[in-house]
């Protein structure tokens, strides 16, 4: 008797993963796996020779530099000396001699070139009352003319510039003591006035000597000016 078979069991079914699809994570990172190699492949730029900082460049670029602003110097216009506007001295010194009763003196004839600039009657050094005037010269300096009652020594000091003396000059019969500043390039004539009320003059400046010399050849005295009555009272400009 024959035994009946055993049915075979089915095969059971193969299971196929299906293939994952593709991220964006993974896209990304293709992308900059690809960029990465892209840019490793092209050689990089060398550097600029200015960049490098060489002394030849360096000494090149100042040279540059140098050549501009010698001819920036150039091309812009130096004031040397500023032309002050004149001032009518003469009619202030008129009215300070009477005011004063000094004789005040003042420079005539002097001709071309010679501009007063400056004419006022202050406190000066230590105090001591000063009628100032200051003349612009031909060859573009200054003198200044400073006239004081009861000038003390510090007065004549600083009106010298605190120069040393240098013996003394006579001109056109008058004798001044000289004072040189060799520092500041002045030089200085003076003629002290004699006891208290005596009138000390000090001609000082950066004008040559010849000029200085013409200055106080050309000194004379002031005529006080009608109607001024004498006025002790301070100085004032």
């Amino acid at each position: 008797m024959s035994t009946p078979s055993t049915p075979s069991t089915p095969p059971a079914e193969s299971t196929t993963t299906p293939a994952s699809e593709p991220t964006e994570s993974t896209e990304a990172g293709e992308a900059v796996q690809a960029t990465e190699s892209v840019q490793a492949t092209v050689p990089a730029a060398p550097p600029s020779r200015y960049s490098l900082g060489t002394f030849p460049n360096m000494f090149r670029s100042m040279f540059v530099i140098a050549l501009l602003v010698l001819a920036l110097v150039a091309i812009v216009p130096r004031i040397t000396h500023v032309q002050r506007p004149a001032v009518d001295a003469a009619a202030k010194a008129s009215q300070v001699a009477a005011q004063t009763t000094w004789p005040i003196e003042l420079p005539t004839g002097l001709g071309d070139g010679w501009v007063p600039t400056v004419a006022t009657y202050a406190p000066g050094t230590e105090k001591v009352p000063t009628f100032t005037t200051v003349w612009s010269t031909p060859s573009g300096a200054d003198i200044a003319l400073k006239q004081a009652v009861g000038a003390t020594q510090g007065w004549v000091g600083r009106s010298v510039d605190d120069g040393a003396a240098a013996g003394t000059v006579t001109v056109s019969g008058r004798t001044f003591e000289k004072f040189v500043a060799s520092d500041k390039g002045q030089l200085a004539y003076v003629a002290k006035g004699q006891g208290a009320k005596g009138l000390t003059l000090v001609a000082s400046g950066t004008a040559p000597e010849d000029e200085l010399k013409a200055f106080v050849a050309a000194l004379g005295p002031v005529k006080p000016a009608p109607g001024v009555r004498p006025a002790p009272a301070s100085p004032t400009g």
